[in-house]
């Protein structure tokens, strides 16, 4: 895992150095990947076109990834960029989300509306909360924190997700649903993990 980090971290930092000439500032990508997210929701949500959705979220993610190598690249990284990111990171997984309770998906066991509200909460909101809250009261220290990690982390439930929705547009809706369930679940063990890990290497 940690080679396969190093190498998309890699690709990432040869993509900014690409991109470092198009007149756009950091942000200004951010914001941008933050608008294509909403296109796709509203795609999803208004026109029931999930391939326009899925192109559109796809890339968005794709620039959402690249403003932090364009920041280095620029030599313009800050502290205050580095917040939007993550928070355009949080609003775009939730328009994701939040955009398929306006789409007619299969019921599985439950309403479907029911499994992507607890995957926008187990997933999207919780594991990055126990984060910035266990550091916000002091009960760990900002480098504990910040090695907090999980079984099923943004980037495998992103991936799940988008594999999930690919079968549903090809086969059947009944695959994006199965995997909205599956990444509950993977999620709740990533929540209790984090919750462990605070309990674990907590300050005294």
């Amino acid at each position: 895992m940690l080679k396969q980090n190093q190498s998309s971290k890699g690709i990432q930092e040869r993509v900014g150095q690409f991109l470092v000439f198009v007149p756009l500032r950091p942000n200004q990508w951010t914001m941008l990947a933050l608008v294509l997210a909403a296109m796709g929701a509203f795609a999803i949500a208004l026109m029931h076109d999930l391939f326009l959705g899925l192109i559109l979220f796809l890339v968005g993610g794709a620039l959402d990834m690249v403003d932090g190598a364009v920041a280095r690249a620029r030599n313009e990284a800050t502290k205050f960029g580095g917040f939007l990111d993550g928070v355009s990171d949080r609003f775009m997984e939730a328009l994701f989300l939040f955009s398929f309770m306006f789409y007619p998906l299969p019921e599985i066991l439950i309403e479907p509306k029911i499994w992507l509200a607890a995957l926008i909460f187990l997933g999207t909101c919780m594991p990055s909360y126990i984060r910035s809250y266990s550091e916000h009261h002091g009960v760990l220290t900002k480098e504990k924190a910040k090695e907090m990690g999980g079984f099923f982390e943004r980037s495998e439930r992103i991936i799940l997700i988008t594999l999930g929705l690919a079968a549903g547009i090809i086969f059947s809706m009944e695959y994006f649903v199965g995997a909205i369930i599956l990444a509950v679940a993977l999620s709740a063990i990533t929540v209790l993990q984090r919750i462990a890990y605070v309990m674990h290497n907590r300050e005294e």
